[in-house]
C-alpha cells in the first residue's frame, strides 16, 4: 500500500522467501516490487532476536541509501532535496 501512495518501501526477505514475496507483490498487482534480499546463512536464518534486529538495522541502512536523495545546497545556501 505504501508504494501505491508513492512512499518508498521494500520488503526484507532471506533468499528462502523471495518466491513468497514475489507472489505477494503480484497478488497486489505490483509485480517486480522492491526487495532487500538477505543471503541464507546461519545468522539470517536461525538467530536470536537481538542479532536479527542488528541484521535488519544494517539492511535498513542499505535501503535508505538507495531511496533517499541526498540534500544539496542551492545557491544562496537554501537546502533542497
Amino acid at each position: 500500500e505504501l508504494l501505491r501512495r508513492g512512499i518508498p518501501a521494500a520488503v526484507l526477505v532471506t533468499e528462502r522467501f523471495v518466491g513468497l514475496a514475489q507472489a505477494t507483490y503480484e497478488s497486489r498487482r505490483l509485480p517486480g516490487g522492491p526487495m532487500i534480499v538477505m543471503p541464507p546463512t546461519e545468522e539470517t536464518e536461525y538467530s536470536d532476536p537481538a542479532t536479527m534486529a542488528r541484521i535488519s538495522d544494517e539492511a535498513f541502512a542499505r535501503f535508505l541509501e538507495t531511496v533517499v536523495a541526498p540534500r544539496v545546497a542551492a545557491p544562496g545556501g537554501a537546502v533542497r532535496a
